[in-house]
């Protein structure tokens, strides 16, 4: 008798959601290792000495961190490839994609801590309000308000299907109700002098954060 194809299994779609989740959690940690090592840089450098020997050492090991994250994401992508099966067309371009905008976003991130003007080694250099160079500035303003809703729109009308649209959707949902909940309440107690001021980057990124979170969760349950 001819063997029938395997179906893939809800286990498999498990198996496929958790490296997906584990391969962003490892993007998020390798943006926040680069900018570390720009901190180290600047900080052991802003005083005009070479740097020392132990800042040498932290930032080699910031370095093979980042390569171990880089080489978990490749084995983590290439399980996803080969437990899934052929990709199709549309799925390749939104892998491609998707990966695009990681890298980007590491980009983004690096550029940021590397023109801030604030301590170096503050942990929150990424959601600092100080200026920016007027050329960097712009270059960013245009990326993010022409070019981002663009390759959105790309994304949506080329490389995802019905479920993929519904899980993202509903990520934007539970985000909605996350920002509208939680950036008022921030707000107030503020006010009140119990929590420090409302930071509207880190706020955009909690936001994105959860909205990313529910769609990898509704697509892959």
């Amino acid at each position: 008798m001819t063997d029938l194809p395997e179906l893939e299994t809800p286990e498999a779609e498990g198996n496929v959601g958790r490296s997906l989740a584990w391969i962003a959690v490892t993007a998020l940690a390798t943006i926040f290792t680069a900018s570390a090592i720009v901190g180290v840089i600047a900080t052991s450098t802003e005083s005009g000495e070479p740097p020392s020997g132990i800042d040498i050492a932290i930032v080699a090991g910031l370095v093979a961190m980042i390569g171990a994250l880089i080489y978990a994401q490749t084995t983590m992508a290439r399980r996803i490839h080969i437990g899934g099966g052929p990709m199709t067309t549309r799925e390749k371009l939104n892998r491609n994609i998707m990966v695009g905008c990681g890298l980007l976003g590491a980009v983004i991130g690096a550029t940021l801590v590397a023109t801030d003007g604030s301590i170096p080694s503050d942990p929150q250099t990424m959601f600092s309000d100080s200026p920016l160079p007027l050329a960097i500035a712009v270059f960013l303003a245009v990326f993010w308000g022409v070019i981002m809703p663009i390759i959105a729109w790309f994304w949506h009308t080329r490389a995802i299907d019905e479920q993929e649209a519904n899980a993202y959707r509903d990520g934007g949902y539970y985000a909605a109700y996350a920002y509208l909940i939680g950036a008022p309440t921030w707000w107030f107690l503020w006010r009140g002098g119990l929590l420090p001021e409302p930071n509207g980057m880190l706020i955009t990124c909690l936001f994105a954060i959860i909205w990313t979170a529910v769609w990898f969760w509704k697509k892959y349950r």
